[in-house]
């Protein structure tokens, strides 16, 4: 029976090593214009090539790169968060082909995007600046022409 199984490839299948891509940021939150340090590791599969898509909180693809793995399986890129980002989880989605099988690992980042409050003059307060500025134009005018 073993060797029917061994034969037909199924045993191989069960004996395979871990074959895993992790993903790692440096920072779990990001702001607009922040740069995001991203490293991972293929594991099963040295000098690898590894698909990545960075995508905004929208699904806004904003970023598509393939990079190779080193011969440890290592692998890192820097990219910068777009200064029109909104607040949202970006997601980043690594595939790699490991020995013969396609892995895909995914991470999600948060992009916080500041709010901050609104700054009112009331009315009254415009229309007095308003005044006081006609005001004083007025009389440093009617001084000059004298």
């Amino acid at each position: 029976m073993i060797a029917l199984l061994a034969s037909s490839g199924v045993l191989n299948s069960f004996a395979q090593v871990d074959q895993s891509i992790t993903l790692v940021t440096n920072k779990g939150a990001y702001l607009p214009g922040d740069i995001v340090q991203l490293s991972g590791m293929v594991t099963g599969q040295p000098n690898v090539l590894v698909a990545l898509q960075i995508k905004d909180s929208s699904g806004n693809l904003i970023l598509i790169r393939t990079i190779s793995s080193d011969q440890n399986g290592n692998f890192a890129l820097q990219f910068k968060i777009p200064p029109t980002a909104t607040s949202g989880n970006f997601n980043i989605a690594a595939s790699a082909k490991i020995n013969g099988f396609i892995v895909t690992q995914t991470k999600t980042m948060t992009a916080t995007v500041p709010e901050f409050g609104t700054f009112t003059i009331p009315m009254f307060g415009i229309s007095f600046i308003l005044i006081v500025t006609i005001f004083t134009f007025s009389s440093k005018f009617k001084n000059y022409l004298r």
